[in-house]
């Protein structure tokens, strides 16, 4: 369906993000439940952030490239896959979920939302990266009229 080489940026960079979370996940329940006297340790918190917001970014430049102009999320929205258009709304959903709980993270201590920002963050962008993928590999198949894998010009010719 994809290119090789964006295949593996996309995979590489999920499981990239996945590990960023799963390493910042026990720090950042840590932290909110003793506070580590005020400070969350570094030693695991740095290579999350470097997993989770460089595995998501992994994810979403190539997922870019491969719609590139041809994508229109509103004006296209009902001639797009129901993969590509949920996984959009999760995207959304996610981004949403979590200035939500940084917010009320923040009222218990202000230091927990910069913990918790590339928890949420890196996830998102990740889910932007698959859904941009599946949109526009839609609006290539859409604009050049390509059916079961064939050109256009196959397709007409019969």
């Amino acid at each position: 369906m994809f290119a090789r080489g964006t295949q593996i940026w996309l995979v590489s960079g999920t499981v990239s993000v996945l590990a960023g979370v799963a390493i910042g996940l026990a720090p950042a329940i840590g932290f909110q439940l003793t506070g580590f006297g005020g400070e969350a340790p570094l030693e695991l918190l740095l290579p999350s952030l470097f997993l989770s917001l460089g595995g998501g970014y992994a994810v979403l430049f190539p997922g870019i490239r491969v719609g590139r102009d041809k994508v229109h999320i509103v004006r296209d929205w009902k001639f797009y896959p129901v993969s590509g258009r949920l996984l959009w709304i999760f995207a959304h959903a996610t981004a949403v979920i979590g200035l939500v709980a940084c917010v009320l993270a923040a009222a218990t201590n202000p230091a927990v939302p910069g913990l918790l920002v590339w928890l949420f963050m890196g996830p998102y962008l990740a889910l932007t990266g698959w859904a941009a993928a599946l949109l526009g590999m839609a609006a290539n198949v859409r604009l050049t009229g390509a059916v079961d894998g064939r050109p256009a010009s196959a397709t007409r010719a019969g």
